[in-house]
């Protein structure tokens, strides 16, 4: 059977309906929009890795931690409020997170207890520390290989800018929050990672007047290592 396949009988059959449990919510299987599963096969094989070990743990109403997270995970998202049976549809973002801690669990070697689905201010959707305290690896998902070229693009024009103020929107503003977020966490690894296993990897370079320099390298960066997974350079 295909990991599309399987992850297809998953959904149906337990990811659906954990999330329709909730009576508040008013939804049942029949609303899900099907078109809005555009999963790829590595995706689905790398989500269902992920869940066969029991990473994501359920907490109920189809929401879930993973690693060590405090924050909750959903895979759908809403939609209108207004009908009496509302429509849901597949939250591709959180279903890619899943599998991107998956392989850095599995093919990486990180214990999962450094492991967890979001930064403590919500610029990063993965995490890998070193201590629970030391972040090593700051991870973001997204859904299009352009959006994933597009945050590259704005991030590296922010790093450059340490007394940019936050005055932009979207994709823009996006950029500049993850670049404000890095010079907090002063992770050595930056990991951009798309759907198909799109991704780019990054040494960061920090500055003591606040820039930031973007090394691409190679996947073997983000390997777990006791003393971190890259060197942590300031120039």
């Amino acid at each position: 059977m295909s990991a599309r396949r399987a992850f297809d009988e998953l959904l149906e059959g337990t990811l659906i309906p954990a999330f329709c449990s909730d009576p508040a919510r008013r939804m049942n299987a029949s609303g899900f929009v099907a078109r809005s599963n555009t999963l790829s096969e590595s995706d689905a094989a790398d989500f269902l890795r992920a869940w066969q070990a029991g990473l994501p743990v359920h907490q109920g109403r189809g929401q879930y931690l993973v690693g060590a997270a405090t924050v909750r995970e959903q895979f759908f998202t809403s939609g209108s409020k207004g009908p009496a049976e509302r429509s849901f549809t597949l939250w591709l973002e959180p279903i890619i997170t899943v599998g991107a801690i998956g392989r850095l669990h599995f093919d990486h070697g990180w214990p999962i207890g450094c492991l967890s689905a979001q930064s403590a201010d919500w610029a990063f959707d993965v995490v890998a520390t070193l201590d629970r305290k030391r972040a090593i690896i700051a991870g973001e998902v997204k859904k299009t290989r352009k959006e994933i070229d597009d945050l590259i693009f704005y991030m590296k024009q922010y790093s450059a800018e340490p007394g940019a103020i936050d005055s932009m929107s979207g994709k823009i503003r996006n950029g500049y929050k993850k670049v404000v977020s890095l010079r907090k966490l002063r992770a050595p690894v930056l990991w951009l990672v798309g759907p198909d296993q799109y991704e780019h990897v990054f040494e960061v370079a920090y500055s003591r007047d606040g820039m930031m320099e973007f090394i691409p390298t190679l996947p073997l960066a983000l390997a777990f290592k006791l003393d971190g997974a890259a060197p942590n350079t300031d120039v």
